[in-house]
């Protein structure tokens, strides 16, 4: 039997006939006339070459054939319920893995308080991160090889979805005992001294160089680094500067014997976000873990 050419709907009417041994009653059951069901009982007939029901004084009796049909057809409907059923997400009994990618920045601020949520709500959640540090949104969301992205990022891709998490302002950092640097940081100390740069690939001006360029100034970069939280460590062991943002600059600063300034000029606030793909966008489990980051990025 090739199942392209049959009416599905014939074994929604098979099962009613199996469960109410009634014409009417079957009807009714489906939400259809009783000529509707008898019809629909002459094309089974025909489709299985079998009587299939037999008039009795009570309604119709099922054949030995409609007998042997009556499991496979109500597990394969049953099958297809579920299908169709609207998904859920049960976050104490989910058992999961999701894979995002992220900043050692944003892994710094974030990840502390998300396991600890994940853990109490969603115990069979387990997240895999992995490192990503350039200001654009990569492909592998689109591949579906990750299911979230967490961080800086300028330029949405097509077919992608964004919540912004919370803003970041930068501070400066020194070392204690810098002989360029005293009690205040100065513009022309700040712009002439060698600074720290985090950035996976020289492309262009950063922030802080647009911010300089606008008061006609460009600072040294002394080394350029892949990674926010080397930044500290090359600071206090040299006479390096940077600009770095607060929550990773503030943990590390009476350790590191570093000192913190506000910057000599404006800087713009960094924005951090979430993106992920429009396909993840009603998923029921990740609707569900893009609230928890929410919520948990509102109180870091």
């Amino acid at each position: 039997m090739n199942l392209a050419t049959v009416n599905l709907n014939l074994l929604v009417a098979l099962d009613a006939l199996l469960a109410e041994r009634h014409v009417t009653r079957a009807a009714a059951r489906v939400g259809v006339t009783q000529s509707a069901m008898s019809n629909a009982l002459r094309q089974l007939r025909a489709l299985f070459d079998d009587p299939l029901f037999v008039r009795g004084p009570r309604g119709v009796t099922p054949t030995p054939r409609a007998l042997a049909l009556a499991e496979p057809v109500r597990r394969g409907l049953a099958t297809l319920s579920e299908a169709f059923a609207e998904p859920r997400f049960d976050p104490a009994s989910a058992e999961r893995t999701v894979v995002l990618a992220a900043s050692d920045y944003v892994e710094l601020v974030l990840l502390p308080p998300l396991l600890a949520r994940i853990a109490r709500e969603a115990p069979g959640v387990r997240l895999e991160v992995r490192p990503w540090g350039l200001h654009e949104v990569p492909d592998a969301l689109a591949r579906g090889e990750l299911d979230l992205v967490l961080g800086y990022f300028d330029r949405l891709p097509p077919r992608h979805r964004r919540e912004r998490l919370f803003e970041e302002r930068f501070v400066c950092l020194a070392r204690r005992g810098h002989p360029r640097i005293r009690a205040r940081l100065t513009l022309k100390a700040w712009a002439e001294t060698p600074h720290v740069v985090v950035s996976e690939r020289d492309d262009g001006p950063t922030s802080v160089d647009r911010a300089l360029a606008a008061r006609g100034l460009r600072r040294t970069i002394g080394v350029r680094v892949s990674h926010f939280l080397l930044v500290p460590s090359l600071v206090a062991k040299t006479d390096l500067v940077a600009a770095l943002s607060r929550r990773v600059a503030e943990p590390f600063a009476a350790p590191f014997g570093l000192r913190i300034f506000p910057p000599p000029i404006e800087l713009p606030a960094g924005r951090v976000g979430m993106v992920w793909h429009e396909r993840l966008d009603a998923d029921p489990g990740h609707a569900w873990l893009r609230g928890v980051i929410s919520d948990v990025a509102a109180h870091v």
